[in-house]
């Protein structure tokens, strides 16, 4: 089979969800890196890729809602006449475009891999005869440009944080509340790693994040330091490269930790690991497992029991671990003030 000239990549809509399928557009490049490649993704999930030199072109799905807007996507498609479509959104492109490749769209997948794997995995089956494709990438799948690494170089220097301490990325937002961990908890947490592990712990969140992140520092009684609002979505990735260790809620900042390799805590309440959390030999998943999870519906989305089942005990150690192997400072270990829930 010829390598494709031209690849059309309907990708997803959440910045969270994009750099899941990251690895696609990895592999793409490096199995053809002159091939002229053109991006459709979420208006949430476009920063990630704007200026990224492995996409020709980025255009945003939100351009083709309603009928006109579809007719206006088939219309791209029909100009650009890509040499292999991906569709990761299981949409009808691939009925019109060429239907009777229409069978390596509906490859099965299974239902209990992780969304990662998932996607590599229909690039491979609606690439079928690619053996390119095949091949594992080196390196984090996602493009961080050197103006974002140097201008999260000068914002820490101007917080200014101990050059002899490490840091520890705190996100305690999430797109959706029942994801997150209580602010207190995160305040609590970032405390005992301040006086314990005598580590900089940087909180982050999006512009709508900030209040939570407020909102955590204004329970803490150590000095921490807030980049909420202050960062892209690339400068986030450049931040959790310098980090020794991430803890957060499943949110766009845990795919971003896992993409760059920085160890991660992972906090879990509705949703399920298997499909989102993070696979690092280092990385740590904190969760219950109650009756009803993972329920992916929030049955208690009033109370979320699931993720208040989660102790500071329990992500303290688990933080503890990470920054143990990572270095070879002494972290001190604190003894519990109440014993973490039963599994």
């Amino acid at each position: 089979m010829r390598p494709p000239e031209r690849i059309l990549i309907i990708g997803l809509s959440n910045a969270g969800d994009a750099v899941l399928m990251s690895p696609v557009i990895a592999r793409l490049h490096r199995a053809y890196p002159k091939a002229e490649m053109t991006l459709a993704v979420g208006e949430r999930a476009e920063p990630l890729f704007v200026g990224d030199p492995r996409i020709g072109r980025v255009v945003i799905m939100e351009e083709f809602q309603g009928l006109l807007g579809r007719l206006r996507l088939v219309g791209l498609v029909w100009r650009l006449r890509p040499t292999l479509l991906v569709d990761l959104r299981q949409t009808l492109l691939p009925v019109i475009w060429k239907p009777w490749r229409l069978w390596r769209y509906v490859w099965p997948v299974p239902a209990a891999s992780h969304m990662r794997d998932r996607h590599v995995l229909r690039l491979r089956a609606q690439g079928s005869g690619l053996r390119a494709l095949a091949e594992p990438i080196d390196g984090p799948p996602i493009w961080i440009s050197p103006e974002a690494s140097a201008s999260i170089a000068q914002l820490l220097k101007r917080i200014p944080l101990k050059a002899d301490r490490r840091i520890v990325v705190l996100c305690p937002g999430a797109r959706s509340h029942i994801k997150r961990w209580a602010a207190e908890r995160f305040a609590a947490l970032a405390d005992r790693l301040i006086t314990d592990a005598q580590v900089e712990v940087v909180l982050t969140g999006s512009p709508e994040e900030a209040p939570i992140v407020r909102e955590v520092m204004e329970a803490m009684s150590q000095r921490a330091h807030s980049l909420a609002g202050r960062t892209s979505l690339t400068q986030l990735a450049a931040l959790m490269q310098r980090a020794d260790a991430v803890v957060t809620n499943d949110s766009a900042s845990l795919h971003l930790a896992c993409a760059v390799g920085t160890p991660v805590v992972a906090i879990f309440g509705p949703t399920d690991p298997r499909k989102y959390g993070p696979t690092g030999l280092r990385d740590r998943v904190i969760r219950r497992r109650l009756f009803c999870s993972p329920c992916e519906q929030a049955l208690f989305r009033f109370s979320r029991v699931c993720m208040r089942c989660v102790s500071v005990d329990e992500e303290s150690e688990a933080a503890r671990q990470i920054l143990q192997k990572s270095s070879k400072f002494e972290v001190r270990s604190s003894k519990p003030d109440t014993p973490a829930p039963h599994r």
